[in-house]
């Protein structure tokens, strides 16, 4: 409750303005003196330093003492209130809850719905025409929105961009071609995914089917972005637009038609594999591109949408009109065929004089729109850039005889469990389960910005270091009120756990595949303890997006060491065994279904061959109905 800590405040406020004057009036009387007679300046002239003179003066040091700190509390008050009022103005909108999408829990996850061109934030119908500048037409209906790091995405958008983040996972675990143990392995697809992505997937709740939100209706013939936030709103419509590309419509369609030097211009110099996005067609030049307007244009499917810049020659202009007539065109610039919409730097459209409704559209950069294109082609482009390689110190091999049991122990294979003495320690914030989570796939440590960009995505990190130093205070209170060491160590600015005090299942699980790397004898008995090692996905019950990587990277050196056991297996049926063990380790692995399904064939049991291929292309229908 707040009031006391108010009531108290009020209280001390005026025990600072009332108290001390009223006590210096009555015992010494006010600061100001009646007006003195030309005798008695005489005499203070004469001899200034009498007993009258200096009880004066301090008196009047006492009352300037209480004006300067009553001016300080006032200032302070007035501050307050200023803040105050500006809160009760401008009320935040509740954030998303705190998770992600990036989870293969199913179909539900990674379903993505069918939407119209571009969706818009608004809470009442808008004019749909106020002379030649024009709001959009939209259902009435109120959503909330995403803000991230260069833009803000609807509700909806921002959900489809977290499953096709799981979507680009999928992948990547479906290709992957086990390799025996040791031997060199291209990790590179292990990319992660652009801070923007993340950014969103950190702040988007799993939806369990999402929900079309209230949706833009682009009107046939044109519509011109002017303002601010024009070339923004063009790129989130560009993006909103493409998510259709997702849904399966059993042929390709083209969602987007634009030239490349429109392209270029909206995006930046680092667009070329951008040109084979899914539902993206890029022309040499406008022209062509109302060339490919013309051809595609069929009146039996939605019309694609061509995004230009408005075009200077009026030869072009005209053309353009006429190739508008019956299909959606978005224009950045005034547009004299059609209508024009004014987009404010938030994305906000500008407001009729006569209502004060405003349709909000999704604006991006050029670097938000970049990073979140990325994820819905076939093969991301991710940007060598943003490239962070885990970098893990070598760990000496399991020693042969088990070290000293340690104070702690930290599980994170499977369900994240910090145990003292056998007894799980009760961990109060999240946050602080996801630290010991990074600190055991780190055991380098990891710096304050490190640890705030990984948890906080999509938040400047000098924004939240003080919640990180909060966060590790109590986790070490966690820790220590169970009686055991503090096993979180700061040294050379990295915060790391310290072996001495804390034992990890993951170190553990990293030194033995480390040992059947170097290995040179028993091979089987080194493959066999990474998987006896390995008791479940890194904190499986979590979906970090910053753990991604090293969650598949994990998963990727069990299965080699299942595949290296099988293909050491001369038994056909213990063969199998191995396979299915490595199955249940990634269902979603398209080598090692093949690999089971050809043992099968070899023991004679062709159908159950086919049977565990179709269930298998079942499962990634249903995890990724758009683009397995």
């Amino acid at each position: 409750m707040r009031w006391p800590r108010q009531v108290a405040s009020a209280a001390a406020l005026t025990t600072i303005l009332a108290g001390p004057p009223i006590v210096l009036a009555r015992t010494v009387g006010w600061p100001l003196p009646t007006r003195p007679t030309q005798e008695q300046l005489h005499q203070w002239i004469s001899d200034p330093l009498t007993e009258n003179t200096l009880i004066a003066g301090l008196v009047l040091l006492a009352w300037t003492l209480w004006a300067l700190l009553a001016s300080i509390a006032l200032r302070a008050t007035a501050a307050r209130v200023v803040k105050a009022v500006r809160r009760l103005r401008r009320v935040p909108l509740p954030t998303p809850v705190q998770a992600t999408a990036t989870g293969m829990a199913g179909a539900a996850a990674l379903w993505t719905p069918t939407t119209s061109a571009a969706t818009v934030d608004a809470s009442t119908p808008a004019p749909t025409t106020t002379g030649h500048q024009t709001n959009p037409h939209h259902q009435q209906a109120a959503i909330l929105g995403v803000d991230i790091p260069g833009g803000w995405l609807p509700a909806d958008t921002a959900q489809q961009i977290a499953a096709a983040s799981a979507l680009v996972w999928l992948r990547r675990r479906r290709a992957y071609q086990p390799q025996p143990p040791g031997q060199p392995r291209d990790d590179s697809d292990l990319t992660p995914l652009p801070p923007t992505v993340t950014a969103v997937q950190a702040a988007t709740p799993p939806a369990t089917r999402p929900t079309p939100a209230p949706t833009l209706v682009l009107p046939t013939g044109g519509i011109g972005l002017t303002g601010p936030g024009a070339a923004d709103a063009a790129r989130g419509i560009l993006l909103t637009t493409l998510l259709q590309a997702l849904r399966p419509t059993g042929h390709p369609t083209t969602a987007v038609i634009t030239s490349r030097a429109d392209l270029h211009r909206l995006l930046g110099a680092h667009t070329p594999a951008l040109h084979h996005l899914p539902g993206l067609t890029a022309t040499d030049t406008l022209d062509d591109a109302i060339t490919t307007l013309a051809r595609t244009n069929n009146p039996s499917s939605t019309p694609p949408t061509l995004l230009t810049h408005t075009p200077t020659d009026p030869t072009t202009a005209a053309r353009l009109a006429t190739a508008l007539t019956h299909t959606v065109g978005v224009l950045i610039g005034t547009w004299t065929h059609g209508s024009t919409w004014h987009i404010e730097a938030d994305g906000h459209t500008h407001p009729d004089t006569s209502s004060s409704d405003r349709a909000r559209l999704c604006v991006l950069t050029d670097t938000a729109a970049r990073d979140l294109l990325t994820v819905l082609a076939p093969t991301p482009a991710i940007p060598p850039a943003t490239a962070v390689p885990r970098q893990r110190p070598p760990i000496p091999a399991p020693p042969l005889a088990p070290s000293p049991p340690k104070p702690l122990t930290l599980q994170v294979l499977g369900n994240p469990t910090l145990r003292a003495g056998g007894t799980p320690v009760p961990i109060r914030r999240s946050a602080a389960l996801q630290i010991l989570v990074a600190f055991a796939a780190h055991p380098e440590g990891r710096t304050t910005r490190e640890l705030a960009t990984s948890i906080w995505p999509g938040l400047a990190p000098h924004t939240v270091t003080r919640r990180l130093y909060t966060t590790l205070s109590d986790l070490r209170k966690d820790i220590t009120t169970t009686g055991q060491p503090n096993p979180i160590e700061h040294t050379n600015d990295r915060y790391h756990l310290n072996p001495q005090h804390i034992d990890v299942d993951l170190w553990q699980l990293n030194a033995a595949i480390d040992h059947a790397a170097t290995a040179l004898t028993n091979h089987t008995h080194a493959y066999q303890a990474i998987i006896d090692h390995y008791t479940g996905d890194i904190a499986a019950n979590h979906t970090w997006p910053w753990l991604d990587p090293i969650r598949e990277k994990t998963r990727r050196h069990v299965i080699d060491a299942h595949t290296a056991l099988a293909d050491h297996t001369p038994d056909p049926i213990a063969r199998l065994h191995r396979l299915q063990d490595a199955l249940r380790v990634d269902p979603y692995n398209e080598h090692l279904h093949h690999l089971a399904a050809d043992t099968l064939t070899a023991l004679g049991k062709p159908q159950d061959s086919r049977a565990l291929l179709a269930r298998y292309h079942q499962r990634l229908a249903e995890a990724a109905p758009t683009r397995a």
